[in-house]
């Protein structure tokens, strides 16, 4: 029986020569071993070779055909049973050549014919049948972690569908709270306007959304005195709306009339000013209000403000007269002190309260447009169409739709009999079921209309959707193709689709392209301002541009990890290189990223 030829079996591959031609045997051993194949075992027969291979694992197993007892073949098929794992190759002559085609069939590596010419060629396949090894056993441990990292994903997807299902219930719940809040706060307006011989009142009332920050009063406190109130809390929604509320509450005890004489709007806003300062500790809290007080039989108007909009009057010949605020906002400073002007509303004149949500569509710019608002304070000459001329002039650019970005009030008092009509809008509709089909709508679609890309983000944007949409937009970008991103309908986006829009537009900048971005929603507006993209903001435009006809969703981004990672990765990288704050938020994120991409990565593809 034959030995091993190897004094230290444990370095380097194994592997075993089977022949029954002691001197084949003899040469194969040494020819292999000169290359560096220092673990060679022999064995001179079939029997030999299956106890060989039962006591050791050989890499690779070099076999004749042709043995006394038993070919090549029967030992190929039992060792694929009984010790699996080895690269064979079979030793061959003319007379076998089927045989061989045969052991290929069965999973053989190679096949070398007799006589042997040489020991180059077999040393080269012994080599392959290695290399080929190596690469086989790579595969699979890549593909063992590239399965245990999708089972963690999904995992991960159970997760957050679960967290989605959560958040979805919350919202459902906050809906129907909003809902229920806008009844309890319209309940709050008045919902007539006093009777009147000599005036008349016009008031139109618009939130934004459910709740606003938005206020009026009209009270008739005597006989011959009318209070009217106009206040705009600081902010927007929820808090704004109880901040609203708060000021409502504190109001009440000045309507009455004290001592015989109704009390001056400038002690109304002492008072409601010295609760609300005291009661509130946070900053930013803070209410703009203006109270007028009208003696109905002389026409003697006082008015005071707390640094609200100026109050406009406009007399009977058509002059407009401004009167601006006498005090600081309520609640932020307990002892402020108000002062008040004093005027005349004759037959004929009128007075105009409103909030700053007028400004909305007016200009940005006040000034100019408190001149425009003057300007058709002069040249209408009836309230209730003054009311619409304003709301006319003062919706969105580019839109006719009735939905704003800041709440809007608007008083107007009349020095003329007439009917008086107060417009708190359309009871708030009831609150829009959150399911798992709403989901669908969160997508984006895409359109082409005479050489211009149209993408609009519909619902919320996330990372699931920002890798078929980098890819369409930079490839329009690249064809030098105009892109109009529209977000009219977009509700939030993701720091992942945040990160891709920025990019975009920096490569527009760079390159020249053009890339318009609007229809801008003022939460997602607060969000590329926070963020600080800059180059997103200079492509925001007021024009809405028409989308084309029959625009298609894009499919989602690649399901490949990796794919999905590399994007998710370079977002981030642009967000957090644009200021410390942003680097101090998304740094940690960036650092688990590159780590969680460098494990699903395959080493031959970094």
């Amino acid at each position: 029986m034959d030995s091993s030829i190897d004094a230290d079996p444990a370095g380097g591959p194994s592997l075993l020569v089977v022949d029954d031609d002691e001197l084949i045997r003899a040469l194969l051993a040494k020819a292999l071993q000169s290359e560096g194949f220092a673990r060679i075992q022999t064995a001179a027969s079939a029997k030999q070779a299956r106890e060989e291979l039962a006591k050791f694992g050989f890499d690779v197993v070099v076999t004749d055909i042709s043995m006394p007892d038993g070919d090549g073949i029967e030992l190929m098929q039992w060792a694929k049973e009984h010790t699996p794992g080895a690269s064979w190759m079979v030793l061959t002559g003319h007379a076998t050549l089927d045989a061989a085609v045969r052991a290929l069939q069965l999973g053989a590596f190679d096949f070398v014919t007799k006589p042997l010419e040489g020991l180059a060629g077999l040393r080269n396949s012994v080599r392959n049948a290695l290399d080929h090894r190596r690469l086989v056993a790579e595969r699979d441990h890549l593909l063992a972690a590239l399965s245990e990292r999708n089972a963690q994903l999904a995992e991960h997807i159970e997760q957050l569908e679960a967290a989605c299902s959560l958040l979805d219930r919350n919202a459902e719940m906050i809906r129907v709270d909003l809902h229920r809040a806008a009844f309890i706060q319209q309940a709050l307006l008045p919902r007539e306007a006093p009777r009147l011989a000599q005036h008349r009142i016009h008031a139109i009332y618009r939130p934004c959304e459910n709740v606003a920050g938005d206020l009026y009063d009209i009270v008739r406190l005597d006989d011959r005195h009318l209070a009217l109130v106009v206040a705009d809390a600081a902010g927007h929604g929820l808090s704004a709306a109880m901040l609203a509320v708060l000021f409502h509450q504190r109001l009440p005890r000045e309507r009455a009339v004290i001592g015989g004489a109704a009390a001056h709007p400038a002690e109304i806003l002492r008072s409601v000013n010295h609760a609300l300062a005291s009661g509130l500790t946070a900053p930013g809290l803070f209410v703009t209000a203006a109270c007028c007080l009208l003696d109905t039989e002389s026409g003697r108007l006082e008015m005071a403000s707390a640094g609200h909009p100026p109050l406009l009057v406009r007399r009977r010949d058509g002059r407009v007269e401004r009167f601006l605020h006498t005090g600081p906002a309520l609640g932020l400073y307990p002892e402020a002190t108000f002062t008040q002007h004093t005027s005349t509303l004759a037959p004929g004149d009128r007075l105009l309260l409103h909030t700053d949500g007028l400004y909305e569509g007016l200009g940005r710019d006040v000034d100019a447009a408190e001149e425009r608002l003057a300007a058709l304070f002069e040249t209408e000459p009836d309230g209730e169409a003054l009311i619409e001329r304003i709301l006319r002039d003062s919706r969105p650019p580019g839109s006719d739709r009735e939905r704003r970005e800041d709440d809007l009030t608007l008083v107007v008092l009349d020095a003329a009999p007439g009917r008086s009509i107060l417009d708190n809008g359309a009871l708030p509709r009831p609150p829009e079921r959150v399911d798992a089909g709403r989901r669908a709508r969160n997508d984006v679609l895409i359109g082409d209309d005479a050489g211009r890309v149209a993408l609009c983000v519909r619902g919320r944007g996330s990372w699931r959707q920002s890798g078929a949409f980098h890819r369409a937009c930079a490839a329009a970008l690249d064809a030098g193709r105009p892109v109009t991103l529209d977000l009219t309908l977009c509700e939030h986006l993701d720091s992942t689709f945040l990160g891709t829009i920025h990019e975009l537009s920096e490569r527009a900048e760079r390159d020249g392209r053009e890339l318009r971005v609007q229809g801008v929603m003022p939460p997602v507006e607060k969000l590329f301002e926070e963020l600080g993209l800059r180059a997103v903001l200079e492509r925001s435009v007021s024009t809405l541009l028409p989308l084309p006809q029959g625009m298609k969703p894009l499919a989602e981004a690649s399901p490949d990890a990796p794919v999905a990672g590399s994007r998710i990765l370079s977002a981030h990288e642009r967000l957090a290189a644009l200021n410390r704050e942003n680097a101090r938020e998304f740094d940690p994120l960036l650092e688990q990223l590159r780590r969680e991409l460098a494990a699903a990565t395959p080493p031959g593809t970094r």
